[in-house]
C-alpha cells in the first residue's frame, strides 16, 4: 500500500523518498522479529527453560521431517541447499496461529486440498430426501439435492528474510521465526481477499456477486442495503428474517425457512468504535456499563481492517470455503538484493476461496448507524 501510494505520487522525488522510506521501515521490522527470536533463544539456553515455557513462547516439538529440514537448513547455513518443499506440517500449523491470532480466519472453513479440487455441497432449500417405492430411481435426489464445485488453484507469493545468525539458534527456534514470519505475510491477505477479493487470480471475497456478470475475470460486488440504525424492529426485519430464508419463490417472498440460529457481523475496527460501541453500551441501575448489548441473539461481532469502512458483511463465516495446497515451495530470490548478512527467500503457496453459494452473505451500508441519539 505504502508503494502503492508512492507510485500515485507525480513527484518523482516523492516516490524515490516513499519507496526508500518504505524499505527501510520494512527492513527495521524483519531485523526486529530476527533480533526478538535470537535474543529468546540465548535466554532459553541459558536459564534451561522447560517444555512448558517453550511452548508458551510458541517453540513447538518438531516432527522427524520438520527436524530433518531445519538441521539441513543449519548445516549449510542456508536454505538454498535443502528441499524446496516445506514440510506440510509447517504450513499446518502456520494456518493453526492464524486462527489463534485471527478471528475472521478462525471462524471460516479451511481445508488442505490438492493442486485442483472439487466438492460437493447440499443446495439450500432443496429437497434431499423423497418418499416413494423401495426401488424408486435416487438420481432426481443426487442432481437437484446436491451442487458440484469446480474450483482451480491460485498463488499466493511472498518473501521471507533470513539472516545467517538465524541458523544457529537451533532447529526449535528457526521454526518458530519461519512460522511467525509466514503467518504475518499471510494473514493480512488472506483477510483482504476472504472479504473483498474480486475472483481475478484469486479468491472470491464475501462482498462479491457469485450470479453477477463477470468482467475480464473480475466479479462485481453485491448490491448494498442501508442499514439506518440497530432498533430492535429494523434488526428483526433486515438481518434476522433473512437469516431465516433458506428457498424464495419467483416473486422473492420465502418458500422454505429454518429456526434463527445466531448471527455474525463482520466489519471495520473504526466502524465498531465510531458507530457501533455506543450503540451497544448500555448503564444498569447499579452504575456498572455493559458493553456490546445489542437487540440480536446469538450475535458475534468480528472486527477486520480487510472490510471497507462504511459496510457490514453479515452471515456466517463457517460458509466460506478456502482451500489451501498441501505443499509449499520456499526458493532462494534474486529480485531484491539483500545486504551480504541476509538472504531473501520466495515463499509460495496455492489457495483458493469463495463462498459456499451466493445467498450467504449480505452486504449492508451502515454509514448512517450513530448518527442519531443513543439510548442510555
Amino acid at each position: 500500500k505504502a508503494l502503492q501510494a508512492a507510485f500515485e505520487s507525480a513527484d518523482p522525488k516523492e516516490v524515490a523518498e516513499k519507496i526508500v522510506t518504505n524499505y527501510e521501515n520494512n527492513m527495521l521490522h524483519f531485523q526486529d522479529m530476527m533480533d526478538t527470536t535470537i535474543r529468546e533463544a540465548n535466554r532459553a539456553n541459558e536459564q534451561k527453560w522447560d517444555d512448558a515455557v517453550l511452548a508458551q513462547r510458541g517453540v513447538r516439538a518438531l516432527t522427524t521431517e520438520e527436524l530433518k529440514f531445519y538441521n539441513q537448513a543449519i548445516e549449510a547455513k542456508s536454505f538454498d541447499e535443502v528441499s524446496k518443499l516445506v514440510p506440510p506440517t509447517v504450513y499446518e500449523r502456520v494456518f493453526e496461529d492464524l486462527a489463534i491470532d485471527h478471528p475472521l480466519l478462525s471462524r471460516i472453513n479451511f481445508q488442505r486440498v490438492g493442486a485442483s479440487t472439487m466438492w460437493v455441497v447440499r443446495k439450500e432449500g432443496a429437497t434431499t430426501a423423497y418418499w416413494g417405492d423401495v426401488c424408486d430411481n435416487i438420481k432426481e435426489m443426487l442432481d437437484h439435492g446436491f451442487e458440484t464445485i469446480d474450483m482451480g488453484m491460485f498463488k499466493l507469493s511472498g518473501f521471507l528474510v533470513v539472516c545467517k545468525a538465524m541458523f544457529e539458534i537451533g532447529p526449535e527456534w528457526l521454526d518458530r521465526y519461519v512460522r511467525a514470519f509466514l503467518t504475518e505475510i499471510i494473514a493480512s491477505e488472506l483477510e483482504s481477499v476472504v472479504v473483498t477479493g474480486d475472483g481475478n487470480k484469486k479468491p472470491i471475497g464475501m462482498i462479491r456477486d457469485l450470479d453477477g456478470a463477470v468482467t475480464g475475470g473480475v466479479y462485481p460486488e453485491k448490491e448494498v442495503t442501508e442499514l439506518k440504525d440497530l432498533s430492535p424492529k429494523t434488526i428483526g426485519k433486515e438481518i434476522l428474517a433473512p437469516a431465516t430464508i433458506i428457498d424464495k419463490n419467483e416473486d422473492g417472498t420465502p418458500k422454505r425457512t429454518r429456526p434463527y440460529a445466531g448471527i455474525t457481523f463482520i466489519l471495520n475496527p473504526y466502524d465498531y468504535a465510531m458507530r457501533f460501541f455506543a450503540e451497544g453500551t448500555k448503564q444498569r441501575d447499579d452504575g456498572v456499563w455493559m458493553f456490546d448489548n445489542y437487540p440480536v441473539p446469538g450475535l458475534e461481532i468480528i472486527q477486520t481492517s480487510a472490510m471497507p469502512i462504511g459496510k457490514m458483511v453479515v452471515g456466517h463465516p463457517k460458509d466460506y470455503f478456502m482451500g489451501v495446497a498441501a505443499e509449499a515451495k520456499l526458493e532462494h530470490s534474486d529480485v531484491v538484493r539483500m545486504i551480504e548478512d541476509q538472504r531473501l527467500y520466495l515463499v509460495r503457496q496455492l489457495a483458493n476461496g469463495r463462498p459456499i453459494d451466493n445467498d450467504k452473505f449480505i452486504v449492508f451500508d451502515i454509514s448512517k448507524i450513530g448518527e442519531g441519539e443513543t439510548t442510555p
